[in-house]
C-alpha cells in the first residue's frame, strides 16, 4: 500500500486571496512541477519552454474575458508560489497548446443515481490520469470563496481545482477528448473550475460551454437530485448526454455521433476498453452500488498497464507516461469526498468532508 497522504490546503476569501494561499501552501509542488515541465515541453510540443509560454499567452485575453476571477486566482497562485505568472498560465493552457494527436490522456468517470445505490445517495467516481511527472505534486484544496459556494477538489502543480464537489452538491469530473477543431480560445481548465462555482445542474452545464473556447473536455456532472449529464465539448460544438437509466460512464473518446464527426482519427483502444470494462463492472452493481464498490471498480487492472487503474509504462517517452495520479469517489448527497493517491491499487482511500477536517 502507498502510505503517502495527499496534503489538504484550506483557502478562503477573494479569488486572488485564495490563489495566494494555494500558491504559498503548495509552493514545493508547484515549483517541482514547473521544473519538470521545462524538460517535458520540448519533447511534447517540439518547442522550447519560452516558446510554449509565448503560445500560451495567446489564450490569455480569452480567459480574462470569459472567466476573469479564475485568471486572478492563477495570478495569486503564481505570487504565492513565487513563480512567474506566465509559467503558471502555460501549464493551465497545456492541453490547448499541445497537439492532441500526440498524446491520448486517460481518465475514467462513473456516476450513479440515488435509486441505484445501496444507501440512496448520488455517487460520482473518477480516476485522474495524467503525466506521471505530476505523480508527487497532487493535493486537495478545501475552499471558502467570499461570494461563491464552498468546494473541495483535487489538483496538482499550479493547476486550478477542476475535479470535485461544492456545497450545493454539484460534482464535476473530466475526461480529455481529442477533437480536430482546437484553436486559441478560453482554456478548458477554466470551465471545469467554473462548474464548482455553480448552484444548479443547469448552470453547471452552461459553465462547460463558454463562447470562444479553445477546446473541450467531456464533463461528467451530477447533483444531489440524481441528475446526471455528460457534456461533450470541443472548440466549436457540444452535445449533452443524459443519464436516463440512472448511471453514466465516460472515458476519452466521444460517444455522441455529432462529436464523433469532429474527433481526431484513431482507434482509442485504451479508452474503449476502459469504457466497456467500467460499464460491465457498474452494471453488475446496479441497485446496490456503494462507495467501496466504486473504489474497487476504479482499482481494476484489465488491460494492464492501460487499465482503469492506469500505470505508467517506463518504455514510453517521458511526455507520454500516463499514470493515475489520484482516485476519487464523491458522495454528493453528503458532500463527502474519498481520495486515494495513485495508483489506487496501492493507495488507501481517505474521507474528506467539505465542512471539516479529513
Amino acid at each position: 500500500m502507498n502510505p503517502r497522504p495527499i496534503p489538504v490546503i484550506n483557502v478562503r476569501g477573494s479569488p486572488r486571496e485564495m490563489g495566494q494561499q494555494q500558491g504559498e501552501a503548495a509552493r514545493a509542488q508547484i515549483q517541482r512541477s514547473l521544473t519538470r515541465y521545462r524538460e517535458v515541453f520540448p519533447q511534447a510540443l517540439r518547442m522550447t519552454w519560452a516558446e510554449g509560454q509565448l503560445e500560451a499567452r495567446k489564450f490569455l485575453p480569452y480567459g480574462e474575458s470569459a472567466f476573469p476571477p479564475f485568471v486572478e486566482e492563477l495570478r495569486g497562485i503564481a505570487a504565492g508560489a513565487d513563480v512567474p505568472f506566465a509559467e503558471v498560465w502555460t501549464l493551465n493552457c497545456y492541453e490547448g497548446v499541445i497537439e492532441s494527436r500526440d498524446q491520448v490522456w486517460g481518465c475514467t468517470c462513473v456516476a450513479v443515481r440515488d435509486d441505484l445505490t445501496a444507501n440512496g445517495h448520488v455517487l460520482l467516481g473518477h480516476n485522474e490520469d495524467w503525466n506521471s511527472v505530476d505523480q508527487d505534486t497532487v493535493y486537495l484544496v478545501r475552499a471558502e470563496p467570499a461570494d461563491q459556494p464552498a468546494f473541495i477538489g483535487i489538483t496538482y502543480g499550479p493547476l486550478l481545482v477542476n475535479i470535485g464537489l461544492n456545497e450545493a452538491g454539484i460534482g464535476v469530473a473530466i475526461n480529455a477528448v481529442h477533437p480536430a477543431d482546437g484553436r486559441v480560445g478560453v482554456p478548458r481548465v477554466l470551465s471545469s473550475r467554473a462548474v464548482l462555482n455553480t448552484r444548479t445542474i443547469g448552470a453547471a452545464i452552461r459553465a462547460c460551454v463558454p463562447k470562444l473556447r479553445g477546446g473541450g473536455y467531456s464533463y461528467l456532472l451530477a447533483d444531489p437530485a440524481g441528475e446526471l449529464y455528460s457534456v461533450e465539448t470541443s472548440a466549436t460544438a457540444h452535445d449533452i448526454l443524459y443519464g436516463e437509466e440512472g448511471w453514466l460512464v465516460h472515458t476519452n473518446h466521444y460517444l455522441a455521433a455529432r462529436m464523433q464527426a469532429l474527433e481526431e482519427p484513431g482507434t482509442y483502444t485504451s479508452s474503449h476498453v476502459r469504457l466497456n470494462r467500467a460499464r460491465r463492472l457498474l452494471k453488475a452493481q446496479l441497485g446496490h452500488v456503494t462507495v467501496p464498490s466504486l473504489q474497487v471498480l476504479l482499482q481494476d487492472h484489465v488491460n494492464y498497464p492501460r487499465s482503469i487503474c492506469l500505470h505508467q509504462d517506463p518504455a514510453d517517452p517521458l511526455h507520454e507516461r500516463t499514470h493515475t495520479l489520484a482516485s476519487a469517489v464523491m458522495d454528493l448527497s453528503e458532500r463527502i469526498l474519498w481520495v486515494a493517491p495513485g495508483p489506487p491499487c496501492e493507495g488507501e482511500y481517505v474521507m474528506y468532508q467539505l465542512d471539516g477536517e479529513s
